[in-house]
């Protein structure tokens, strides 16, 4: 059994040679040390990164001042302070910076000094401390200890002529002691939490402003897409109009045939700017019928689930596609391939090259077809390449990311 123990002891440190366990449960002073000095470093280390630019600067010279002016006062009364009174003294000023972390440690420690009835400094800045970064009660309970020590004339209560003079006077400098740090406290934690309203105030009124603003562009954009809608829906229906007179006319089967394919044509276009206007615009689930109208052929159709915005951009992808390979390449073979792959649903629209010389088509105003697919798609995340194809034709390709 006492060869066993050893065995087990080395087994830890093996295991998890990373985190020792012996300075944590050995017990003593040296560990209570240790820790005193880990947790001395995280409240440094706070501080000083709570304060940063020329609040890092105002604290470091409030702390000096603070540690000079109460070193010096110790100092000073030295001859009021016998044996390890003057010691203690020095070394509650020097750890008054650690009051932001600890206040009710440091006033603790700052009232044996108060006691003494020449030291106020070390009790005042501990006390303000407190009433700085702790509860309502918590800084009254301070108040009264520090009135309370300050008023008693511990070393020579014996001695002390208890007249009302004495009294009043010892009564106006504990009440001085006590009131104007706690106060000064409150008054300090009162700005900090004026401020963080304030800030979070301006954070609100700039969310609202953001808000109010994406409001009214949107607005802009139906009262633009109203006018679009209403002009081009006129002139729309004069061509479905024009086209229907055509086939009345018509004096051969192909020339009616064309005709009434120009007519329904315009009215399907009617009818896809009216549902993008009203609507958020036609998407994968009317792919079938843009490829029927464009006599291409859908190589694969495997869209699966898609977000609704990828959807009506691969649309107009399509689209885009299929309307340059019926201007530029009219009677070549034209063909549509949607996938997915790797997390991305991706388009391809190709043709070949075309059947005859085409003349120069006239552009349509503005000319911002695949620039403006280019901004879509990159508004997703996505791409949009167009170019010839290597075998003669014309190749656009997309990718938009489903995540």
């Amino acid at each position: 059994m006492s060869g066993a123990r050893p065995e087990g002891a080395e087994a830890v440190p093996r295991q998890s040679p990373a985190v020792p366990p012996a300075p944590e449960a050995a017990p003593g002073p040296g560990g209570a040390l240790r820790r005193a000095a880990a947790a001395v470093r995280r409240c440094a280390g706070s501080a000083l990164r709570r304060a940063e630019g020329p609040d890092r600067l105002r604290t470091l010279a409030t702390e000096t001042l603070v540690v000079t002016a109460s070193v010096a006062e110790a100092l000073a009364t030295r001859v009021y302070l016998p044996g390890a009174l003057l010691p203690a003294a020095l070394a509650v000023a020097v750890l008054l910076p650690l009051r932001r972390c600890f206040p009710r440690v440091l006033l603790l420690l700052a009232l044996p000094t108060l006691a003494t009835g020449v030291l106020w400094l070390p009790a005042m800045a501990a006390l303000h401390a407190v009433a700085a970064d702790r509860s309502r009660r918590e800084a009254a309970a301070g108040a009264a200890a520090v009135a309370v020590v300050s008023f008693v004339p511990w070393r020579g209560v014996g001695d002390y002529p208890w007249t009302l003079p004495d009294i009043t006077l010892g009564l106006l400098l504990s009440g001085l002691l006590a009131v104007a740090p706690a106060a000064l406290g409150r008054l300090s934690l009162a700005r900090r939490e004026l401020a963080a309203r304030l800030a979070e105030l301006a954070l609100s009124r700039e969310r609202e402003r953001r808000c109010a603003a994406e409001q009214a562009a949107l607005r802009e954009r139906e009262r633009l897409a109203r006018e679009v809608h209403d002009t081009a829906a006129h002139h729309l229906s004069l061509i479905s109009l024009h086209c229907a007179d055509l086939v009345a006319g018509a004096e051969s089967a192909e020339y009616r045939r064309r005709a009434e394919a120009l007519g329904a044509l315009s009215r399907r276009a009617a009818a896809d700017l009216r549902e993008t206007v009203h609507r958020e615009g036609p998407g994968l689930a009317e792919l079938p019928g843009l490829l029927e109208a464009a006599g291409a052929a859908a190589v694969r159709l495997n869209t699966g689930d898609c977000p609704p915005a990828v959807g009506r951009a691969a649309y107009r992808v399509v689209q885009e596609g299929l309307t340059n390979a019926r201007r530029h390449a009219p009677g070549a073979r034209a063909e549509v391939d949607i996938h997915r792959e790797a997390g991305e649903l991706r388009l391809r629209v190709s043709n070949g090259p075309p059947h005859r010389t085409v003349p120069a088509a006239p552009s349509a105003a503005g000319g911002q077809g695949l620039p403006g697919l280019r901004a879509r798609a990159a508004e997703l995340g996505g791409t949009l390449s167009a170019g010839p194809a290597p075998g003669g034709g014309f190749l656009l390709e997309a990718a938009f990311p489903l995540g």
